[in-house]
């Protein structure tokens, strides 16, 4: 008999995961691969069909590992696919992509053209994000301003969604990836009428939560191995992490520590509209959550990018280098006379105050307490919306530093330190086998029902 199995997979920015596990949640198997962006400067897009068979492949590729393998016939039950937002696959009628996917950080999006039809104040009311370049309606705008093909979309699935749909899934709208885009009012869960105007009513009709099912893989295109899987979409990488890391509860807070610092606060219900105004002119966006009828407020800082920018000009290159650098920092003392952080900024960052007899190690101890009262400004923020956490979890590989374990300690007060390997295509295995029948959305307690092993 055949030994059931589930996949997730994770399409980041610098590269797709996919995780096979038992439905006890015994990881048996990793594989990845880069993501294929084409890049040019400061730009990055994909060919969304390219981009789904290195996801198809690398799902292939867990599931047939010989340590999947070598228990016997594999029967993967499910596919949950999480990943990065913004980024999307336009359709044509026959439901083909007629153009490239922008990544998400890809500068060419068309904010213009917003702006000319809306204030921006209505579109954060309306969307819960900042009117810029990044939402997925102005990379579609751009799209369609600028290449010819683009003109015949009919559908916009973000990135997960389209690669349901290219392993033989149906097209669906999941609630966590359709918040990044621009299209969607936050508030109704409904296509935003202006976006609607500007390009038509791209988002697929049949709107889920990540975790709900979406039709069985299948198709020339999917390896006999992953054939029949149940999939879902997981959502947005991010809260599928939040999700296995059992923070996806009324009054949590998640703060992972990678090369951006993700806060997010989960809240039950709607937020009212006045609230999601001010907050996204704190540069705080309001999502919906993968967690049915919740929503999140997610402020991204650049902590873990300024946090490896100043290590490398300390010299301290790799793990164990930037660890000797944590514990000589918590052995100084900062006094008044200190270096500190001036300006952090994607381009660059701004230290002042170095004058004689400035270490390395008080530099880092600075550098990192510094950083950390710009991320406690979002905290703030956020808990003067909706109230002091009432429990954090931490995440990401920078909480293994000493100075910043230290630093977030004091304040976070009592937290739990959660340590996961690939966190986003985790929760995505786990909403897999929800959407198979097999396990449980987290209740109320936004607890998993896995005890996972590796």
């Amino acid at each position: 008999m055949a030994h059931e199995v589930l996949v997730g997979v994770d399409v980041g920015t610098t590269s797709v995961k996919a995780l096979c596990v038992t439905p006890q949640g015994e990881i048996l198997s990793l594989a990845s691969r880069p993501t294929p962006w084409r890049h040019s400067g400061p730009l990055a897009d994909a060919d969304p069909d390219e981009l789904a068979d290195v996801v198809i492949a690398v799902c292939a590729e867990a599931a047939s590992d010989p340590a999947v393998t070598g228990r016997g016939p594999v029967a993967v039950r499910a596919i949950g696919v999480t990943g990065i937002a913004e980024a999307g696959a336009l359709l044509d009628a026959r439901g083909e992509p007629c153009a490239p996917a922008l990544a998400w950080f890809d500068p060419r999006g068309d904010a213009a053209s917003v702006r000319a039809v809306v204030s921006a104040r209505d579109f954060q009311r309306s969307t819960g994000r900042r009117l810029n370049s990044k939402p997925s309606l102005m990379k579609v705008l751009w799209l369609k301003g600028n290449i010819p093909s683009a003109s015949a979309a009919v559908r916009h699935l973000c990135i997960a969604e389209w690669i349901v749909r290219a392993m033989g899934g149906e097209e669906v709208c999941e609630a966590s990836l359709a918040s990044r885009t621009g299209m969607l009012d936050i508030s109704r869960r409904e296509p935003w009428p202006v976006a609607v105007e500007l390009v038509g009513d791209l988002l697929a009709p049949q709107r889920i939560w990540a975790g709900d099912p979406a039709g069985r893989a299948g198709g020339d295109r999917v390896p006999e191995v992953l054939r029949g899987a149940v999939l879902t979409v997981a959502g947005l990488d991010h809260q599928a992490a939040v999700l296995i890391s059992g923070a996806a509860r009324d009054g949590a807070l998640f703060d992972s520590m990678g090369t951006a610092e993700a806060l997010i606060r989960t809240v039950a219900g709607v937020m009212p509209v006045d609230q999601i105004e001010w907050l996204t002119d704190q540069d705080i966006d309001v999502d919906w959550s993968v967690l049915p009828d919740h929503q999140i407020l997610l402020g991204a800082r650049l902590t873990g990018l300024s946090l490896e920018r100043i290590s490398a000009m300390l010299g301290a290159t790799d793990r164990d280098g930037r660890r000797a650098l944590g514990n000589a920092a918590l052995a100084v003392e900062r006094g008044d006379d200190a270096p500190r952080l001036v300006d952090v900024s994607n381009d660059a960052l701004t230290l002042g105050g170095i004058t004689d007899g400035i270490t390395p190690a008080l530099t880092w101890r600075c550098a990192v307490e510094d950083l950390t009262a710009m991320a406690g400004v979002a905290l703030e923020q956020m808990a003067s919306v909706v109230g002091p956490h009432s429990s954090a979890v931490l995440a990401g590989g920078w909480t293994r530093n000493p100075m910043v374990a230290d630093a977030k300690a004091r304040q976070l007060g009592a937290h739990e330190v959660v340590e996961l390997q690939e966190p986003g295509a985790l929760g995505a295995a786990f909403l897999g086998g929800v959407a198979a029948g097999i396990l449980h959305r987290p209740g109320s307690d936004g607890q998993p029902t896995w005890q996972v092993s590796a």
